[in-house]
């Protein structure tokens, strides 16, 4: 299917924090949890404690991360399967990328996949739930 003739996007990725819950999901979803995954956590580092994924040396940092690239290209391959699936539908994709906090390695992680879909011709937008919600120490 061309995804690049649509005018409306086909994925939607929302980032979101496991310690505020996680959005409503319904079928046909991804859900990504990076709680776990080989990505290095801005928060363990002084200098980047408490900035979060918009701030350009947090991205440099999660993106330095030796598994990030594959853990991207991961998430677009899952995704792109499912919109191929939801798109017989007329659905749209929705694409949840959840971290610890929802502040910093999801956030990055969901622009980048984010900005690889859209560079494909996949029309996609995205949401950052809890990007700007302070965390308690």
């Amino acid at each position: 299917m061309n995804y690049s003739d649509s005018e409306f996007p086909w994925v939607h990725i929302e980032t979101f924090g496991f310690e505020h819950g996680v959005p409503e999901t319904v079928i046909g979803c991804l859900l990504v949890d990076l709680r776990g995954a080989d990505l290095d956590d801005p928060a363990a580092t002084a200098e980047l404690d408490g900035r979060n994924g918009k701030d350009s040396d947090v991205v440099q940092h999660v993106m330095a991360s030796r598994m990030a690239f594959t853990r991207i290209e991961q998430i677009v391959g899952q995704a792109k399967a499912l919109l191929d699936f939801n798109a017989r539908k007329n659905f749209t994709l929705r694409v949840l990328i959840g971290d610890e906090t929802g502040r910093t390695r999801a956030v990055v992680v969901g622009d980048a996949v984010a900005e690889i879909l859209t560079a494909r011709g996949i029309p996609t937008e995205v949401e950052h739930h809890h990007l700007g919600i302070d965390t308690p120490k």
